[in-house]
């Protein structure tokens, strides 16, 4: 369980509860956050509150992928892929949870419930406080469906990375 209280807001992000409960005050971030979390298949705990939404989604970022990242990594297949289409959009994501974090995202969101400066700093914040390298590839027209498949496209990616395949780490180094 990762908690943050600042002057600006207050999260608390637990992974893994009984079930999925989430709470910013943002519905379509919420939204996204509970696609996320679905397509992980894992149940998780989001509660926010802060003064401007910019600030709530960037301190959950911090807060998921801090709790992301103690995952244990020992055992991990490490990588995982995925392509999901959604009516007009598709979303390609390429993940390697190497302890690295790392952004990297062809084509653009557009601006939509969520604005997509809001949505990119989310996701490069959650990827650098996960560890987690990220490719992303995004296409259509209706930035709703662009955003929902990225995170179903994430979430697919994770689970398949997190799946216990072996005993030590896959890594040369021996280490993550």
């Amino acid at each position: 369980m990762k908690k943050r209280k600042t002057t600006e807001t207050e999260v608390l992000v637990e992974l893994n509860s009984e079930k999925t409960e989430i709470s910013t005050g943002i519905p379509f971030f919420d939204h996204l956050l509970g696609t996320l979390a679905k397509f992980m298949d894992k149940n998780v705990v989001i509660r926010a509150k802060g003064d401007l939404e910019h600030h709530v989604i960037e301190d959950v970022a911090i807060c998921l992928g801090e709790t992301i990242a103690e995952i244990e990594k020992k055992g991990i297949r490490r990588f995982g892929f995925s392509i999901i289409p959604m009516d007009d959009a598709v979303a390609i994501c390429g993940l390697d949870f190497s302890g690295r974090g790392y952004l990297v995202v062809e084509g653009d969101f557009g601006d939509g419930e969520m604005k997509s400066y809001d949505f990119l700093h989310f996701l490069d914040t959650f990827c650098r406080r996960g560890g987690i390298n990220i490719y992303l590839r995004i296409s259509g027209f209706n930035p709703h469906h662009k955003m929902e498949a990225t995170m179903k496209a994430i979430g697919i990616a994770l689970k398949g990375a997190l799946e216990k395949v072996g005993d030590d780490y896959l890594s040369t180094k021996g280490v993550l």
